[in-house]
């Protein structure tokens, strides 16, 4: 039975006493709330009986999805208020000033390499640098290990579509799949790949 005239079927209003009242001059009903119970079986059999060739019942199921559809869709584009605006601005400066985030002089010291030579590394993907505008660049500590430098540039060589800050989220931040611990905390030399995995997954990144 389509699903359509089904759903009609099921949900028809009930027959009421003011229903009923139509009928009195045409036949005599003895029990007024049967005779309702009784017309109303009879309305939902009949319709149930319908049958919608296969055609409209698509047309009729699509049509419907469309309208769902419809419902949920803004009749206008999201854009983020000034409110909005200065709150992620402030959530990223409180991310750049973390301790482990190295100005480029201080993490080419460090490195043991020229500056020019860390902007090189940028460049080519090898290293995540972040910025806030015209602060500078700074560096995630975590890149002085070269395990976790070997992450990080599996990933950035991957996904060369997606903006830095999203890659330094996916990176430190804990993941249920890792124990609740980061992909930064859990990379050693031999699970490298199974971790970078499971940095994908989280950026919606499919790698063959």
């Amino acid at each position: 039975m389509p699903k359509t005239v089904e759903f009609i079927a099921d949900h028809l209003p009930r027959v009421t006493m003011e229903d009923v009242r139509r009928f009195i001059s045409a036949v005599e009903i003895r029990d007024a709330r049967a005779f309702a119970a009784e017309l109303q079986a009879f309305v939902h059999e009949r319709v149930k009986a319908v049958e919608i060739p296969a055609a409209l019942e698509a047309e009729t199921v699509e049509q419907t999805l469309a309208c769902k559809v419809g419902a949920l869709r803004a009749s206008t584009r999201w854009v983020p208020g000034e409110t909005d605006i200065q709150r992620g601005r402030a959530m990223l400066l409180e991310a750049f000033e973390r301790p482990h985030n190295l100005p480029l002089p201080k993490f080419a010291k460090l490195a043991n390499k020229s500056r020019q030579q860390i902007y090189k590394d940028i460049v080519a993907r090898r290293l995540l640098a972040l910025n806030v505008g015209p602060r500078g660049q700074k560096l995630p500590d975590w890149q002085l290990d070269p395990v976790k430098q070997q992450l990080t540039q599996t990933v950035l060589q991957e996904v060369r579509n997606i903006d830095n800050w999203t890659i330094y989220r996916a990176l430190s931040e804990p993941l249920e799949g890792l124990g609740e611990r980061s992909p930064v905390d859990v990379a050693t030399p031999g699970s490298i790949d199974d971790v970078a995995k499971s940095v994908f997954n989280v950026l919606g990144v499919h790698v063959h």
